[in-house]
């Protein structure tokens, strides 16, 4: 039986990252998966002169666990900064990222149309996990107004994320959420000048509401 997601609380709607050593190319090693989780740990610990103790509290885990996560995060910056590999920060595979706006004042949108990945467009559905294969992306402008739009790349072998990409900027997107963005995705998304968020376990109303799109 699979082991169920970890809830991880975070202090915003994280970005998924993309760091490239100068001179990097694909032919070298690939990129060092940092859990954006464990970078939360790092950066209260290390960044902002927290106690362990606090940011355990911060995201809502065990002081042990949140020492854990900062010993990955440690050893993973160190081995990719020695191997000059990129530094590829997302959410984990088996977390579910809980936002602590959602129990009080939402951020303001930019006013760009926002797109979000959805396992499908039925009432309810939850963000998809894979921004590439999403099966449908829900269309929302700034006046709360929502349409939906199937994503060409669900199907395909390969390009998947170049799809999906394009399919968003045809469509005047400026922010996109998934549960996760590969590396290919953020460089696609990084070139079309569209904003990736990550959003993990929520529906779409929870994403509308945390974003402050629609019109109160």
């Amino acid at each position: 039986m699979a082991r169920p997601c970890k809830s991880r609380r975070l202090e915003g709607v994280p970005s998924p990252v993309l760091y490239i050593p100068s001179g990097w190319t694909r032919e070298q090693c690939a990129p060092a998966e940092l859990a954006i989780e464990d970078f939360e740990v790092l950066r209260l610990v290390d960044g902002h002169a927290h106690t362990i103790e606090e940011a355990a509290g911060k995201l809502g885990v065990s002081r042990s666990t949140a020492g854990r996560m900062l010993e990955r995060a440690r050893r993973c910056l160190a081995l990719a900064v020695e191997r000059r590999s990129p530094i590829y920060i997302d959410a984990a595979r088996s977390s579910v990222l809980a936002h602590p706006q959602l129990e009080g004042t939402a951020t303001t949108g930019s006013g760009t149309r926002l797109a979000v990945a959805l396992n499908s467009s039925q009432a309810g559905a939850e963000v998809a996990r894979v921004f590439g294969r999403a099966p449908v992306f829900a269309l929302v402008d700034p006046d709360g107004a929502v349409r939906f739009a199937d994503n060409p790349g669900l199907g395909v072998q390969r390009g998947a994320a170049a799809q999906a990409v394009a399919l968003l900027q045809s469509e005047g997107v400026g922010r996109i959420v998934a549960g996760r963005f590969g590396p290919d995705a953020l460089e696609n998304l990084g070139t079309a000048r569209i904003e990736p968020r990550l959003a993990v376990g929520m529906k779409l109303r929870q994403v509308i509401e945390l974003l402050n799109v629609a019109k109160k």
